[in-house]
């Protein structure tokens, strides 16, 4: 780049909260795709304009609800904000927040607040929140966090502006100590700050907690770490409950003083209705295989029609170059090599297209993690759980990026069974594969 970058600002929240329409509304094309180093996670990173003379690295971290990791991609979130020496460590952090779901998006908030993180909250589908009923008391909000806050609507670009204007200037952690280590812990708390040179208390904390989970730490340090936490009688998940259960109460009362509902519930109940038939035990998959039976005619049905036009286009291309060219060599590669190869390829794209689209739909509308949750009792007695749904219905499109779905599954074992079943689903691809081997070794007759 041109400029020099002055900071780095990462994007943060849980799935579905709106960060990477965020990102793509902060950096547009001037992004680019790669890896955390030392695994194989996505790492988007792009260039923003805040000002005239302000130019920041923005990072759109994967997306988690806490700091505690149950998946691969969560495990490198808790890496770049307790990796203070790390070249992804954040000068600032955006909290990309569902305001129509606030409860489960703040507990990795007050978690960035305990490691004196500078954060802004950026609050987004504001509208959704207000349709279903309530609003956000955003000076109350900004007061009891002590940071800013925001609204945004991150497809449409409202309040983009907003938070470009605070990310611009200074930014203070927040002043509040949400989580308070026990006194009993308090002496292997300060021997890792010492040890480590930590800035926080809790950030000492998350060392000893996730000493696994951490790829910096090298061997030495964990069995260090491991080894002053057995003397100091420190269990990870005894203490690991009662943080998240003290931090929730929190939440709660938070939310109790800054949300605002108003007596019209209609909106929350349909939700809740629609919910309910979604994932009914009987009801629930008789709709899922409706939706799979209006997804598969589409793509060997309706997708006859341009897929006739575009065979039909090349046919008569073919001809128009048969009156054209001369006969010979170069005549019977355009006219029965390259013509022939382009149309067996683009013949495809209107299955796929479709299908592509309509997996889209369901996403967007959050149908999929309700099919997550419907099947999972099913998948599992074939050895998968439910979030193996996703990349075998995907395998029907590619199996290259189905396979790469497959990293969302928490467990290693379904996750590798998942990799090997998945390309046994026939994608549109292998359909004229399917068509020649037919032909050659079944007789007409």
């Amino acid at each position: 780049m041109a400029q020099e970058v002055s900071s780095k600002i990462a994007l943060a929240g849980k799935p579905n909260s709106g960060k990477s329409s965020l990102f793509n509304q902060l950096t547009g094309l001037n992004q680019k795709i790669g890896n955390f180093p030392g695994v194989t996670v996505d790492k988007k990173t792009g260039f923003c304009q805040l000002n005239e003379k302000t130019f920041v690295e923005i990072i759109d971290l994967p997306g988690t609800y806490s700091l505690y990791p149950r998946t691969l991609d969560e495990k490198v979130v808790a890496e770049v904000f307790t990796h203070q020496k790390g070249s992804y460590y954040p000068d600032k952090v955006v909290l990309v927040a569902d305001a129509t779901n606030l409860k489960n998006c703040l507990l990795l908030l007050t978690q960035l607040i305990d490691l004196r993180l500078p954060t802004v909250l950026a609050l987004n589908m504001v509208d959704l929140a207000a349709a279903s009923g309530q609003s956000i008391d955003i000076k109350n909000l900004e007061k009891k966090l002590d940071m800013p806050v925001v609204m945004i609507n991150a497809r449409n670009g409202t309040g983009i502006d907003d938070l470009k204007s605070i990310l611009a200037n200074p930014l203070k952690p927040s002043s509040k100590v949400l989580y308070k280590v026990d006194e009993e812990t308090k002496p292997l708390i300060e021997k890792i700050k010492q040890r480590y040179k930590l800035q926080s208390d809790y950030e000492a904390y998350q060392f000893v907690q996730q000493s696994d989970n951490l790829i910096f730490l090298s061997p030495d340090e964990k069995a260090f770490i491991k080894s002053a936490a057995k003397e100091s009688n420190f269990f990870p998940h005894k203490y690991q409950g009662a943080e998240t259960v003290r931090r929730y109460g929190f939440i709660q009362d938070l939310l109790n003083e800054v949300l605002i509902r108003s007596s019209n519930e209609g909106w929350r109940q349909t939700s809740k209705t629609i919910d309910r038939v979604l994932t009914h035990r009987v009801g629930g998959y008789i709709i899922f295989f409706l939706i799979l039976f209006l997804i598969f005619q589409s793509i060997f049905a309706w997708a006859q029609i341009p897929m006739d036009f575009i065979d039909s286009s090349f046919a008569q291309l073919s001809i128009w170059l048969d009156h054209l060219l001369p006969s010979g060599p170069f005549f019977e590669l355009i006219s029965h090599g390259i013509i022939p190869g382009i149309g067996g390829i683009i013949i495809f794209i209107p299955q796929i297209a479709i299908l592509f689209a309509f997996i889209s739909i369901l996403e967007e509308t959050g149908y999929m993690s309700r099919v997550v949750f419907l099947m999972d009792k099913v998948m599992r007695k074939f050895g998968l759980n439910g979030k193996s749904v996703v990349p075998l219905m995907s395998g029907w499109a590619c199996a290259i990026p189905a396979i790469m779905a497959t990293r969302t599954i928490d467990n290693w074992k379904d996750r590798l069974i998942t990799i090997f079943v998945t390309p046994l689903m026939s994608c549109s691809a292998r359909l004229p594969v399917y068509t020649i081997l037919v032909a050659l070794f079944i007789p007409a007759t």
